[in-house]
């Protein structure tokens, strides 16, 4: 195998990150093996091992190790939440990987492995990130100061569909709304009793 030094690495990548050889679905970073036409994904501990225009993927948030994949250029957004590595949810799996957080697990994060905001001490959230007060199900009580969880939204919500969660908001306004819209809106929500 060829030793490749560290400016050659960082012209194949930046070659592979424009928008002609970029896909928007998980890409694997490679690098060429020797003469031959083959290639072999670059191994990663961090993202800090990895490219620009990559992160360090891995299979579990525990892993040592995973395989530098490319940053996803554009998100197709749909909501199936997942709790990142860094305990906060992600409305979907692009936006993890948007963000470049190795790993996950299904489903929003819940308490003990979630970062949390609001609260007593207005807790905000890291930058990119808003604070998800969905506090359940009316009639309940609207605390307005409640803790919440971080959550990573898109910037613009995808179309509801039939038989998503809906959302009323503590102050007087919005009603019906869905999960994206509400946490988009910020504030305290209860879950609708009279939307469908």
């Amino acid at each position: 195998m060829r030793a490749f030094s560290s400016a050659l690495v960082a012209c194949a990548w930046l070659a592979c990150v424009t928008p002609s050889c970029a896909a928007t679905d998980v890409t694997l970073a490679t690098l060429p093996v020797g003469d031959d036409a083959g290639s072999t994904p670059v191994r990663c501990g961090t993202i800090s091992d990895c490219p620009a225009g990559s992160y360090c993927e891995k299979p579990s948030c525990d892993a040592p190790s995973g395989t530098c994949t490319f940053f996803p250029s554009v998100c197709v957004t749909e909501e199936r939440p997942e709790c990142g590595c860094d305990g906060i949810t992600y409305f979907d799996d692009c936006l993890r990987r948007q963000s470049g957080i190795a790993s996950f697990t299904a489903g929003p994060c819940w308490q003990g492995n979630a970062s949390t905001c609001g609260g007593p001490a207005s807790t905000s959230c890291p930058e990119g990130a808003v604070c998800a007060l969905l506090l359940g199900r009316a009639p309940g009580p609207c605390q307005p100061d409640a803790e919440g969880s971080c959550w990573v939204v898109p910037l613009q919500c995808p179309a509801s569909m039939p038989g998503d969660d809906r959302w009323d908001s503590c102050q007087p306004g919005l009603r019906c709304a869905d999960t994206c819209t509400a946490l988009q809106a910020g504030g305290p929500f209860l879950r609708s009793m009279t939307c469908h």
